[in-house]
């Protein structure tokens, strides 16, 4: 009777155990819950290895990225081993989620198959992707194609990024088009069974931002460059307020709360670069030529001020989710990528302030 009864208890166990491994199988298939703590990186695959050997005349970049030495090299963005290597630095620095710069392009070692290698790398770095869409300003055909192949082709992969089931689009310039268009856009993909969560991306200083809470679920400033440094705090607390102000006016009636995205970085300067010498994204912000105010000061100090710096600014505005400004952006100078000049030192200092910003209730 005992070994009748054993045998129960462990056929009892097996079946519960199962029924546990399949909740927590349909739960890790929809993603992060709204208000789990991330940290996202944007991350660029538009670099060859000519754009650190060739000069600008020989179809090279590198009057823009001279005195940068990545570690792993001078590299092809498309390289598998790169990126590999390169998931093992974020890992290092605990990044959760990766926003690719894409746009559809279907050239061999272009952004689609680029695309398909880094969501494939990242399910073994237990790393998310989505994608920061350039073409936020193209027209509305283009970006309902676009958006639709991207979606349609990862919504169910297990390294795509989710929140509370509905895979995560980040769309650049997105202030070329109206908040009413872009709902357009989304319900459109409603329509196609694809209920997306999208995030505007580096478009909340143009003065077009709160408006667009109710299509986006997130506002987020790319570049801090154009903010006074004993300005960044009050910046960010701002932006807070416009969250919290949608939620309660809107956001928690129609079931379409927002969150608070706050950018944090080590720095930005892309007075290397041909044509892009006046100032953060082109733009002539007020002060922009007296740039000794603001952010354009990387190479950082040897303890990282900038960098943490932007991070207690994030912190005194509560986010919901950190972004970093960024992974590898070696030509505005704005990364963390290890090199040959620094080290890992914004690698680990990235792990300090994801421990931090995580133990925080």
């Amino acid at each position: 009777m005992k070994n009748v009864g054993l045998s129960s208890m462990m056929v009892c166990l097996s079946l519960i155990l199962g029924v546990v491994q399949s909740a927590q199988a349909a739960d890790s298939s929809r993603g992060f819950a709204f208000t789990d703590k991330v940290v996202l990186a944007y991350y660029y695959i538009w670099f060859n290895e000519d754009n650190w050997i060739k000069t600008a005349a020989e179809g090279g970049r590198k009057e823009g990225l001279e005195g940068l030495h990545p570690l792993v090299g001078a590299y092809n963005s498309w390289d598998p081993t790169i990126i590999e290597k390169h998931m093992q630095q974020m890992n290092r620095a605990l990044i959760d989620a990766l926003a690719v710069s894409w746009w559809y392009d279907t050239k061999a070692n272009g952004p689609n198959q680029i695309l398909d290698i880094v969501f494939e790398k990242a399910v073994a770095h237990n790393l998310k992707i989505t994608i920061d869409y350039e073409h936020g300003r193209a027209p509305l055909e283009t970006v309902d194609h676009d958006l639709f192949y991207f979606l349609n082709r990862y919504k169910d992969h297990p390294a795509m990024l989710k929140v509370e089931g509905r895979p995560v689009v980040m769309i650049w310039t997105a202030w070329g088009h109206a908040p009413a268009e872009w709902q357009g856009v989304f319900d459109r993909l409603e329509k196609a069974g694809i209920t997306a969560f999208p995030i505007m991306s580096g478009s909340y200083q143009n003065g077009k931002g709160k408006e667009y809470l109710g299509p986006f679920r997130s506002l987020e400033e790319y570049t801090l460059v154009d903010i006074e440094d004993c300005r960044l705090a009050d910046f960010m607390r701002t932006m807070r307020g416009h969250i919290d102000d949608y939620n309660k006016a809107e956001g928690l009636k129609n079931g379409k709360p927002a969150q608070h995205h706050a950018t944090i970085s080590p720095g930005y300067d892309e007075t290397r670069n041909p044509g892009r010498k006046t100032g953060s994204g082109g733009f002539k912000g007020a002060g922009w030529k007296d740039r000794t105010k603001f952010g354009v000061n990387y190479p950082d100090d040897p303890d990282g001020a900038y960098y943490r710096g932007t991070f207690e600014a994030a912190m005194s505005s509560n986010p919901d989710w950190l972004h970093i400004s960024t992974f590898n952006e070696l030509a505005e100078f704005s990364h963390i990528e290890a090199t040959f000049e620094h080290g890992y030192k914004y690698i680990d200092l990235t792990a300090e302030f994801v421990r931090k910003f995580k133990s925080r209730k």
